[in-house]
Protein backbone atom coordinates (compact mmCIF):
# COMPACT_ATOMS: atom_id res chain seq x y z
CA UNK A 1 0.00 0.00 0.00
CA UNK A 2 2.91 2.35 0.68
CA UNK A 3 4.18 2.19 -2.92
CA UNK A 4 0.71 2.95 -4.25
CA UNK A 5 0.36 5.88 -1.88
CA UNK A 6 3.65 7.38 -3.06
CA UNK A 7 2.56 7.06 -6.66
CA UNK A 8 -0.56 9.21 -6.76
CA UNK A 9 -1.64 10.48 -3.38
CA UNK A 10 -3.80 7.55 -2.36
CA UNK A 11 -4.81 9.18 0.89
CA UNK A 12 -5.85 12.40 -0.82
CA UNK A 13 -8.05 10.46 -3.23
CA UNK A 14 -9.56 8.52 -0.33
CA UNK A 15 -10.34 11.79 1.43
CA UNK A 16 -11.95 13.10 -1.75
CA UNK A 17 -14.16 10.01 -1.98
CA UNK A 18 -15.02 10.32 1.71
CA UNK A 19 -16.08 13.92 1.19
CA UNK A 20 -18.35 12.84 -1.69
CA UNK A 21 -19.95 10.20 0.53
CA UNK A 22 -20.55 12.61 3.38
CA UNK A 23 -22.02 15.24 1.05
CA UNK A 24 -24.52 12.64 -0.17
CA UNK A 25 -25.89 12.07 3.34
CA UNK A 26 -29.44 13.44 3.81
CA UNK A 27 -28.65 15.74 6.74
CA UNK A 28 -31.72 17.91 6.12
CA UNK A 29 -34.04 14.93 6.62
CA UNK A 30 -32.58 13.80 9.93
CA UNK A 31 -35.13 14.17 12.73
CA UNK A 32 -34.19 12.37 15.95
CA UNK A 33 -34.99 10.02 17.48
CA UNK A 34 -34.08 7.70 14.63
CA UNK A 35 -35.13 4.10 14.22
CA UNK A 36 -32.69 1.33 15.05
CA UNK A 37 -30.26 0.72 12.21
CA UNK A 38 -30.96 4.04 10.49
CA UNK A 39 -27.24 4.81 10.33
CA UNK A 40 -26.86 1.83 7.99
CA UNK A 41 -29.52 3.25 5.68
CA UNK A 42 -27.74 6.60 5.60
CA UNK A 43 -24.45 4.84 4.93
CA UNK A 44 -26.04 2.95 2.05
CA UNK A 45 -27.31 6.23 0.64
CA UNK A 46 -23.79 7.66 0.76
CA UNK A 47 -22.25 4.67 -1.01
CA UNK A 48 -24.87 4.43 -3.75
CA UNK A 49 -24.90 8.14 -4.59
CA UNK A 50 -24.42 9.43 -8.13
CA UNK A 51 -21.31 11.24 -6.95
CA UNK A 52 -19.53 7.97 -6.15
CA UNK A 53 -20.68 6.42 -9.42
CA UNK A 54 -19.20 9.44 -11.22
CA UNK A 55 -15.90 9.27 -9.31
CA UNK A 56 -15.16 5.58 -9.93
CA UNK A 57 -13.55 5.97 -13.39
CA UNK A 58 -11.62 9.03 -12.22
CA UNK A 59 -10.31 8.08 -8.80
CA UNK A 60 -9.57 4.44 -9.60
CA UNK A 61 -7.11 5.18 -12.43
CA UNK A 62 -5.02 7.80 -10.65
CA UNK A 63 -3.02 5.83 -8.05
CA UNK A 64 -1.32 3.32 -10.35
CA UNK A 65 -3.04 3.17 -13.75
CA UNK A 66 -0.22 4.87 -15.64
CA UNK A 67 2.74 3.61 -13.58
CA UNK A 68 4.15 1.71 -16.57
CA UNK A 69 4.18 4.90 -18.68
CA UNK A 70 6.12 6.75 -16.00
CA UNK A 71 8.61 3.97 -15.36
CA UNK A 72 9.26 3.26 -19.03
CA UNK A 73 9.68 6.92 -19.97
CA UNK A 74 12.15 7.93 -17.25
CA UNK A 75 14.48 4.96 -17.64
CA UNK A 76 13.62 3.49 -14.24
CA UNK A 77 12.17 0.33 -15.78
CA UNK A 78 15.47 -0.86 -17.27
CA UNK A 79 17.19 -0.51 -13.91
CA UNK A 80 14.31 -2.18 -12.08
CA UNK A 81 14.24 -5.20 -14.40
CA UNK A 82 17.90 -5.89 -13.69
CA UNK A 83 17.03 -6.35 -10.00
CA UNK A 84 13.97 -8.61 -10.31
CA UNK A 85 12.68 -11.02 -12.93
CA UNK A 86 10.26 -9.87 -15.63
CA UNK A 87 7.56 -12.16 -14.29
CA UNK A 88 7.92 -10.74 -10.77
CA UNK A 89 7.63 -7.23 -12.19
CA UNK A 90 4.47 -8.15 -14.11
CA UNK A 91 2.82 -9.80 -11.11
CA UNK A 92 3.71 -6.87 -8.88
CA UNK A 93 2.43 -4.22 -11.29
CA UNK A 94 -0.82 -6.04 -12.05
CA UNK A 95 -1.52 -6.46 -8.34
CA UNK A 96 -0.58 -2.90 -7.42
CA UNK A 97 -2.69 -1.50 -10.25
CA UNK A 98 -5.77 -3.41 -9.09
CA UNK A 99 -5.11 -2.43 -5.48
CA UNK A 100 -4.72 1.21 -6.56
CA UNK A 101 -8.30 1.19 -7.84
CA UNK A 102 -9.65 -0.84 -4.93
CA UNK A 103 -8.10 0.85 -1.90
CA UNK A 104 -9.27 4.48 -2.22
CA UNK A 105 -12.91 3.40 -2.12
CA UNK A 106 -12.35 0.82 0.60
CA UNK A 107 -10.52 3.34 2.79
CA UNK A 108 -13.14 6.02 2.20
CA UNK A 109 -15.97 3.53 2.73
CA UNK A 110 -14.53 2.35 6.04
CA UNK A 111 -14.11 5.95 7.23
CA UNK A 112 -17.64 6.84 6.09
CA UNK A 113 -19.02 3.87 8.03
CA UNK A 114 -17.33 5.11 11.21
CA UNK A 115 -18.63 8.63 10.55
CA UNK A 116 -22.22 7.41 10.13
CA UNK A 117 -21.96 5.22 13.21
CA UNK A 118 -20.62 7.91 15.53
CA UNK A 119 -22.81 10.68 14.07
CA UNK A 120 -26.16 8.89 13.81
CA UNK A 121 -26.14 5.82 16.04
CA UNK A 122 -26.39 7.89 19.27
CA UNK A 123 -29.58 9.46 17.83
CA UNK A 124 -31.26 6.09 17.36
CA UNK A 125 -33.79 4.39 19.59
CA UNK A 126 -32.60 1.21 21.25
CA UNK A 127 -33.24 -1.80 19.08
CA UNK A 128 -31.75 -4.72 17.23
CA UNK A 129 -29.64 -4.04 14.15
CA UNK A 130 -30.35 -6.75 11.60
CA UNK A 131 -27.35 -8.63 10.28
CA UNK A 132 -28.83 -8.53 6.78
CA UNK A 133 -28.47 -4.75 6.76
CA UNK A 134 -24.81 -4.96 7.74
CA UNK A 135 -24.07 -7.53 5.03
CA UNK A 136 -25.94 -5.46 2.46
CA UNK A 137 -23.82 -2.34 2.97
CA UNK A 138 -20.64 -4.43 3.17
CA UNK A 139 -21.41 -6.08 -0.17
CA UNK A 140 -22.22 -2.67 -1.66
CA UNK A 141 -18.84 -1.34 -0.56
CA UNK A 142 -17.02 -4.32 -2.06
CA UNK A 143 -18.88 -3.98 -5.35
CA UNK A 144 -17.67 -0.37 -5.56
CA UNK A 145 -14.12 -1.46 -4.72
CA UNK A 146 -14.09 -4.27 -7.29
CA UNK A 147 -15.42 -1.91 -9.94
CA UNK A 148 -12.60 0.48 -9.05
CA UNK A 149 -10.04 -2.32 -9.33
CA UNK A 150 -11.35 -3.32 -12.76
CA UNK A 151 -11.25 0.27 -14.02
CA UNK A 152 -7.68 0.61 -12.74
CA UNK A 153 -6.64 -2.51 -14.66
CA UNK A 154 -8.29 -1.13 -17.80
CA UNK A 155 -6.20 2.00 -17.29
CA UNK A 156 -3.11 -0.18 -16.96
CA UNK A 157 -4.04 -1.97 -20.19
CA UNK A 158 -4.27 1.30 -22.09
CA UNK A 159 -1.02 2.49 -20.48
CA UNK A 160 0.83 -0.61 -21.70
CA UNK A 161 -0.84 -0.54 -25.11
CA UNK A 162 -0.33 3.16 -25.95
CA UNK A 163 2.43 4.24 -23.52
CA UNK A 164 0.63 7.54 -23.17
CA UNK A 165 -0.69 9.31 -20.07
CA UNK A 166 -3.74 10.73 -21.82
CA UNK A 167 -4.81 7.31 -23.06
CA UNK A 168 -4.19 5.69 -19.68
CA UNK A 169 -6.24 8.26 -17.78
CA UNK A 170 -8.81 9.28 -20.37
CA UNK A 171 -9.87 6.11 -22.17
CA UNK A 172 -11.18 4.28 -19.07
CA UNK A 173 -13.43 7.28 -18.38
CA UNK A 174 -14.64 7.25 -21.99
CA UNK A 175 -15.29 3.50 -21.93
CA UNK A 176 -17.13 3.77 -18.61
CA UNK A 177 -19.56 6.40 -19.85
CA UNK A 178 -19.83 4.84 -23.29
CA UNK A 179 -21.21 1.72 -21.60
CA UNK A 180 -23.74 3.87 -19.73
CA UNK A 181 -24.86 5.61 -22.93
CA UNK A 182 -25.10 2.37 -24.91
CA UNK A 183 -27.18 0.70 -22.23
CA UNK A 184 -29.49 3.68 -21.61
CA UNK A 185 -30.13 4.55 -25.24
CA UNK A 186 -29.57 1.51 -27.41
CA UNK A 187 -29.24 -1.74 -25.44
CA UNK A 188 -31.49 -1.46 -22.37
CA UNK A 189 -31.73 -5.22 -21.88
CA UNK A 190 -27.97 -5.72 -21.53
CA UNK A 191 -27.85 -4.64 -17.91
CA UNK A 192 -24.57 -6.50 -17.28
CA UNK A 193 -22.71 -3.83 -19.29
CA UNK A 194 -24.06 -0.99 -17.12
CA UNK A 195 -21.59 0.16 -14.40
CA UNK A 196 -24.43 1.39 -12.22
CA UNK A 197 -25.81 -2.15 -12.19
CA UNK A 198 -22.46 -3.48 -11.02
CA UNK A 199 -22.58 -1.20 -7.99
CA UNK A 200 -26.30 -1.44 -7.20
CA UNK A 201 -27.65 -4.57 -8.92
CA UNK A 202 -31.39 -4.38 -9.57
CA UNK A 203 -31.74 -7.08 -12.21
CA UNK A 204 -31.67 -10.86 -12.00
CA UNK A 205 -28.16 -12.09 -11.18
CA UNK A 206 -29.15 -15.66 -10.31
CA UNK A 207 -29.75 -17.38 -7.00
CA UNK A 208 -29.02 -15.05 -4.08
CA UNK A 209 -27.46 -12.61 -6.54
CA UNK A 210 -24.31 -14.73 -6.80
CA UNK A 211 -24.01 -13.96 -10.50
CA UNK A 212 -22.65 -10.49 -9.79
CA UNK A 213 -19.72 -11.95 -7.83
CA UNK A 214 -18.99 -14.46 -10.59
CA UNK A 215 -19.08 -11.49 -12.99
CA UNK A 216 -16.55 -9.58 -10.89
CA UNK A 217 -14.30 -12.63 -10.59
CA UNK A 218 -14.28 -13.34 -14.32
CA UNK A 219 -14.00 -9.67 -15.34
CA UNK A 220 -11.19 -9.05 -12.86
CA UNK A 221 -9.30 -12.14 -14.02
CA UNK A 222 -9.72 -11.15 -17.67
CA UNK A 223 -8.42 -7.57 -17.30
CA UNK A 224 -5.54 -8.69 -15.04
CA UNK A 225 -4.54 -11.35 -17.56
CA UNK A 226 -4.71 -8.92 -20.48
CA UNK A 227 -2.72 -6.32 -18.55
CA UNK A 228 -0.09 -8.92 -17.71
CA UNK A 229 0.19 -10.10 -21.31
CA UNK A 230 0.65 -6.56 -22.58
CA UNK A 231 3.33 -5.87 -19.97
CA UNK A 232 5.07 -9.11 -20.96
CA UNK A 233 5.04 -7.99 -24.58
CA UNK A 234 6.46 -4.58 -23.69
CA UNK A 235 9.20 -6.03 -21.51
CA UNK A 236 10.46 -8.08 -24.45
CA UNK A 237 11.50 -4.77 -26.00
CA UNK A 238 13.83 -3.97 -23.11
Amino acid sequence: MGEIGKEKNLWLLSAFCLAAMIIALPFSKIKPPLGAGTFLQYYQTALSSQGILFLIPIVSVLPAGAVYVKESSNGFLKLYITRISRMDYIKRKVFLTYAGGFLPFFTAGAAAFLFCFFAFYPLELKGVIEKEGVWEVLFLLFRICFTGGIMAEISGIFAAAFRNYYMAYGLPFVCYYLLIILKDRYLPDLYAMYPGEWVVPKQDWGTDGMGIWVFFLVFSAAVCLLHGLLLHHRLKEI
